[in-house]
């Protein structure tokens, strides 16, 4: 047998109604909670009520940074981590899709040390020890609950950047599938393809091992054969696509990603593609690519959970989501520009594969 190594500190709660139950274990983890999540669905779905309602229960003192940007940056953060000391905050709680707990890590990690987030992107050591993370995801695609990952546009250079360390793994996550009730169709397609993507991805990357194999395939399959029925609204179907979110989130923490989410990037920031959306666009064209160009064999076997990689663009198609660069905006002259991007947003990914050297405009140029 290969060596394992496999390290996932999190206490992780996947119930129905686990919020009212299990929130309260948070005491344990500090003092003074930061609650961090963005601007409206905290609100319109009745869940920061039902969190306040806990807190003020157990008599846990807690403020709120309500904040986080769809695609948050260096400065979102870093208002983030000014408000937090200004509240002498020494816990965060992230509620919310795969931003609010990106940025919550990263005020973890700049509320206990100096100088600035774009310091710290890449593996670090720290000065001092992060502040506790508790997560409550919402949607059913980031995984991040269980992951060492924090995702931040870097304005100066278009992209986005990756705080990486075993440090801001969550602590505890609580995976409630009824925070899924208020998410719309279009959400629970575009968050779904990114856990596809993930699983996917992490499938094809030299860092996996028989562990990390098991996630894959597992989530891969829940969300073949479920995906478009929680779209439809299938409550079961919903609760094992959010399942299949977390089986992809353990895969990525030992695996990382390949160039389907770094040449997504470009498309969130320049176009303001939602993530999950970007992913499952270039997905089926990079499948394509690689299945041409070294990954072969890896991809056959993927092929016996979707038939063929061809089936891709469809499976896509039937969740609602857009299959071509130009339904999203992007326009032909703007194809140098993306393949330049691609390049700065890959730099990470092409470490986690056998093929070093893309032909990103041919990718991009069969998904216009």
């Amino acid at each position: 047998m290969e060596k394992i190594y496999f390290h996932l500190p999190t206490k992780i709660y996947f119930e129905k109604g686990g919020i009212e139950k299990y929130l309260p274990e948070i005491k344990n983890y500090g003092n003074k909670v930061l609650i961090v999540s963005g601007r409206h669905f905290i609100f319109k779905s009745g869940l920061f009520e039902r969190i306040k309602r806990i807190l003020e229960k157990e008599r846990i003192e807690y403020s709120h940074f309500p904040e986080v940007l769809p695609e948050p940056d260096t400065e979102n953060v870093e208002k983030g981590v000014k408000f937090c000391k200004k509240e002498n905050c020494d816990c965060i709680l992230a509620v919310g899709g795969g931003s609010a707990m990106d940025v919550g890590k990263a005020i973890a990690v700049r509320s206990k040390n100096p100088g600035k987030v774009e310091d710290y992107f890449g593996e670090k050591e720290y000065e001092n020890e992060p502040l506790p993370v508790i997560a409550i995801p919402t949607t059913c695609g980031t995984g991040s609950e269980v992951t060492r990952y924090s995702v931040i546009v870097y304005r100066k250079e278009n992209t986005k950047k990756t705080i990486r360390s075993e440090k801001i793994i969550p602590k505890l996550a609580i995976l409630d599938v009824s925070v899924l009730d208020t998410l719309p169709p279009n959400l629970i397609a575009a968050t779904g393809m990114d856990a596809f993507s993930h699983s996917a991805e992490s499938f094809l990357s030299i860092r996996k091992d028989k562990f990390s194999e098991i996630f894959s395939i597992e989530s891969l399959k829940l969300l073949w054969e479920n995906l478009q029925k929680a779209v439809e609204g299938d409550e079961e179907s919903k609760e094992k696509v959010f399942f299949a979110s977390l089986l992809g989130g353990f895969a990525i923490n030992k695996t990382g990603t390949i160039i389907v989410h770094g040449m997504g990037y470009s498309l969130t920031v320049k176009y303001g593609v939602h993530h999950g959306t970007a992913n499952a666009l270039l997905l089926p064209y990079v499948f394509e690519y690689l299945y041409n160009n070294g990954y072969r064999e890896e991809i056959e076997e993927l092929n016996k959970i979707w038939g063929n990689v061809k089936n891709l663009k469809e499976f896509v198609e039937s969740l609602g989501l857009p299959v071509r660069l130009r339904d999203v905006g992007v326009k032909e002259e703007d194809l140098d520009e993306l393949t330049g991007l691609a390049r700065v947003g890959c730099e990470r990914a092409l470490k986690n594969m056998k093929i070093k050297e893309i032909d990103f405009k041919k990718i991009l140029t069969s998904a216009f």
